[in-house]
């Protein structure tokens, strides 16, 4: 109520003695309700507002013919110019300064939505300094700074908004990955090529890269979403492509990129036999499709409402208040790695955690403070783009690598121990081929590379098998693409020795999209 008497006491005194400084004041992303006569006022003078202020603004925003013109704007002849000139760094330092000082209470969603503004409002200020400006070099690097701290109220965002608007499947990074699918196609459309496959599709095909290499060869406008899950097999892509996707959500183009291990039938498909006991598959079965829920068509006016926004003007007014005290402690920051593990549920060999997102701590207490945490399979789920893939940096050297994980033989490894080419998987294979022959959806196989310390004799041997047996699957529709020896030495481009990192997959999009074997959908008029 108090914030509510000081705001109405602000808004009569700014009545009383002018309006120069409420470029300052009105928040983009907060509309303050004005009697309609100075809403008028108001917006006939932010829209007239100049980086120079003219002389004496104080006497002409108080004289009759000022008050004239606030009552009529249409007749002004010429926009009163009464703003002061906004230091950006200046203004950036306050945004800043309001977002961390917010982000220590914040709870809710609609919170955590306020501090991305604030993060965005600081950042968009500090990038507006000018690069002749003497402190543009330090102003690049508070970039840099805010926006990471702009990724974690991000991550904070989405993770208080978690729940699933349908069943879940059992498998977080599943879930994840087909909420994102269906936000894709609501705001961009099916996409034309969409990327199938495990942890190593996941990881291992760049779709950005492969719309912009795409794109200069003719093929601009192409949408290309990675719809990769870790531990997918054969049955897994079968059952997304004909069950779980309806036939407007399915692509133009199919590439399914990954390798031997998600055929072998001989071992236990862990992944599969969770996710088809899941509560997602039982609705599935009997026709529930998961959907997002229906909103009503977005709008936006000049005026831009956040909503929910009870803390808003009140806890604004606190925040600065508490502003000072909070800089005044002299708390070191502490910066966290957070990690991603790169094995399938049903690996048996623990992989290298690879560095992913750095995470800031302030002073908070402990159980408030903001880590990044991977959900129970291994990967961060925000750290997946909007187009579907997790990209990774971490650069393979083995002899790190062995220092922290055991260098497990092909024979000893439940991926290729016992093995069959035959049975369930290709059972699901050959179910695959048809459905997309009769959806008239070309379908491409991608083998994707691996490193020589991968392939012992074992697993060179489980290749060669696997490698005759997709070329005799071959045809009528169905495109076998053989990448898996071409980088054996090439480690710069892997995480570990079975995954690509992101500039494997950047490379595999180019070589890919340069492919003439590949019948690349044309682009949409």
């Amino acid at each position: 109520m108090r914030g509510t008497l000081q705001l109405r006491g602000a808004k009569e005194r700014d009545s009383q003695e002018g309006t120069s400084n409420q470029c300052d004041r009105v928040m983009p992303k907060f509309c303050l309700r004005f009697p309609s006569a100075a809403a008028l006022a108001l917006l006939t003078f932010t829209a007239s507002c100049s980086p120079t202020s003219l002389p004496n603004s104080k006497h002409k925003a108080n004289s009759p013919s000022t008050t004239a013109s606030a009552k009529h704007p249409i007749a002004v002849a010429q926009p009163p110019s009464t703003c002061l000139k906004i230091d950006p760094f200046t203004k950036a330092i306050e945004n800043a300064q309001s977002a961390a000082t917010l982000a220590q209470s914040a709870r809710s969603q609609q919170e955590w939505d306020l501090v991305i503004s604030q993060w965005i409002q600081a950042i968009t200020a500090m990038q507006a300094i000018a690069p002749e400006s003497s402190r543009r070099t330090f102003a690049q690097k508070k970039v840099a700074e805010y926006l990471q701290n702009l990724e974690i109220a991000q991550q904070k965002a989405t993770t208080i908004n978690s729940s699933l608007p349908f069943s879940s499947f059992d498998n977080p990074i599943f879930n994840e990955q087909l909420r994102l699918y269906l936000s894709y196609i609501a705001a961009v459309g099916t996409p034309d090529v969409l990327i199938v496959g495990s942890s190593r599709a996941l990881v291992g095909v760049d779709p950005l890269q492969l719309q912009q290499v795409l794109a200069t060869s003719g093929k601009r406008g192409l949408k290309v979403f990675n719809f990769g899950v870790n531990g997918a097999t054969a049955r897994i892509i079968d059952l997304q492509l004909r069950q779980l996707l309806t036939r407007e959500q399915l692509p133009r183009l199919i590439i399914w990129a990954d390798g031997v291990r998600a055929f072998n039938s001989g071992r236990v498909d862990r992944t599969y036999n969770s996710l088809v006991a899941s509560v997602g598959y039982k609705r599935l079965m009997v026709g529930d499709r998961p959907r997002l829920p229906q909103t009503q068509p977005e709008t936006s006016d000049a005026c831009e409402n956040i909503p929910g926004t009870s803390m808003s003007s009140v806890t604004i007014e606190k925040s600065k208040a508490s502003a000072g005290s909070a800089r005044s402690t002299a708390v070191s920051e502490r910066w966290w790695l957070a990690q991603v593990s790169l094995e399938t549920m049903n690996k048996s060999v623990p992989s290298s955690a690879s560095p992913l997102l750095l995470n800031q701590l302030s002073g908070a207490p402990v159980s408030q403070q903001v880590t990044l945490l991977g959900n129970a399979t291994g990967y961060s789920t925000f750290a997946i783009n909007g187009n579907g893939f997790l990209p990774l940096n971490s650069r393979f050297v083995p002899g790190t690598y062995y220092q922290q994980n055991p260098r497990v033989a092909g024979r000893y490894d439940s991926d290729y121990q016992p093995f069959s080419l035959a049975g369930q998987q290709a059972v699901a294979l050959n179910t695959i081929k048809t459905f997309a022959r009769q959806q008239r959806i070309p379908l491409v196989f991608v083998n994707l590379p691996l490193t020589q310390d991968y392939l012992d004799p074992v697993r060179r041997n489980r290749e060669q098998q696997f490698q005759q047996f997709m070329q005799r699957q071959a045809g009528e529709g169905f495109i076998f693409i053989n990448l898996g020896r071409q980088w054996l030495t090439q480690n710069q481009y892997f995480v570990d020795p079975s995954h690509l990192n992101r500039y494997g997959a950047a490379a595999v999009a180019t070589q890919l999209a340069t492919n003439p074997q590949i019948p690349w959908p044309q682009p949409r008029p």
